[in-house]
């Protein structure tokens, strides 16, 4: 059944994103007091910085990812108090519907902006790629530590791809397809359900 594979995707995504999360937030604090300790010294590491906000914008794709799929997301509580509660499902089912469709059209944007297809016909030549694209995403460079920028572009087609996935799975859970798991994101402490 297709809901229950969804599940099970989302299930999977949900363990690679809790991983990436604490990586993430490790280098983080790593690069964080590392150039406070370097400082105090009167040593500036200035792609430590860089590296920093990198990983705190990555971080913050993959936390919104898992907050999707746990429905801990900011929401509007005003209307789940006033509403029937049939209406607050519809709504549920609603807000899933419209994350999906976001997902998808921000997974085609990506498909745009990377654009593979391009590309492979250029023959991965990046040059060619770019004088018949005018895409310049394979050369541009981080300012400081001069890595190719869009390895940590990356994050924005797997974050599409994920809340997709979340989203699709919360709506075939709105819609009774499937049960939902009590802690479906496996943030509370615990393994995914």
């Amino acid at each position: 059944m297709i809901a229950r594979t969804l599940s099970q995707i989302s299930a999977g995504f949900n363990a690679v994103e809790r991983l990436l999360l604490k990586l993430l937030m490790a280098a983080i604090a790593i690069f964080v007091l590392m150039n406070v300790l370097l400082r105090m010294i009167g040593i500036t590491v200035a792609w430590a910085d860089e590296i920093s906000v990198y990983t705190m914008v990555m971080s913050g794709f993959v936390g919104a990812s898992l907050m999707l799929r746990a429905r801990v997301d900011p929401a509007v509580l005003l209307l789940r108090e006033i509403l029937p509660e049939r209406t607050h499902h519809i709504l549920r089912a609603t807000v899933s519907a419209i994350s999906a469709a976001f997902g998808i059209i921000l997974c085609y944007l990506c498909w745009r902006w990377f654009n593979p297809s391009a590309l492979i016909e250029a023959k991965f030549n990046i040059a060619q790629f770019e004088g018949s694209t005018f895409n310049f995403i394979y050369t541009d460079v981080t300012p400081v530590m001069g890595l190719p920028a869009f390895f940590f572009y990356l994050v924005v087609p797997f974050f599409a791809i994920a809340i997709t996935i979340h989203a699709l799975t919360n709506l075939c859970e709105d819609l009774g397809l499937i049960e939902r798991p009590s802690d479906p994101a496996g943030i509370s402490g615990g393994e995914a359900q």
